[in-house]
């Protein structure tokens, strides 16, 4: 490889490495597999510059941020899965439109409102009251083909 594509290739990789700064808070094992937590700081977006992200067995992530909840599947790349605190309408009780808290989602949900109290995070919302997710499709036409399956 010549000179001029290694310098290329590290400065490449350095500005992207330092536009999103992960920290790694807790890792644990349970009966769900493998969960991380980990705070994540994204120079280049505005509105969602910082966010607790906790990822479960490489298939699912939950971001918390100030003002919403989200998870991803990575069953269902092209949905947004939002934290609900309302009670669900009765003409939209349905799994297509909402999917019920799980053991899984209480026990990450949980997890992520201590590590949030113990960040001093006091601003960002908070799972208590959520009665389930309201699901959103984001990509209409299918995840996009090339790009990696990551948090919101």
């Amino acid at each position: 490889m010549r000179k001029e594509h290694l310098i290329l290739l590290c400065s490449v990789l350095f500005l992207h490495s330092c536009s999103v700064n992960r920290t790694l808070i807790e890792r644990q094992r349970n009966q769900h597999g493998s969960l991380k937590f980990y705070t994540e700081v994204d120079l280049k977006e505005d509105r969602h510059r910082k966010k607790l992200v906790a990822k479960v067995n490489n298939s699912a992530y939950y971001s918390f941020y100030p003002d919403k909840i989200v998870k991803h599947t990575r069953e269902e790349k092209q949905l947004i899965y939002t934290l609900f605190f309302e009670q669900i309408p009765k003409e939209m009780d349905d799994p297509k439109y909402y999917q019920k808290l799980s053991a899984k989602d209480s026990l990450v949900l949980s997890k992520g409102d201590r590590i949030l109290d113990s960040l001093q995070w006091q601003n960002y919302q908070r799972p208590h009251g959520a009665s389930a997710f309201q699901i959103e499709v984001n990509f209409y036409h299918g995840y996009p083909k090339n790009e990696k399956f990551r948090p919101y």
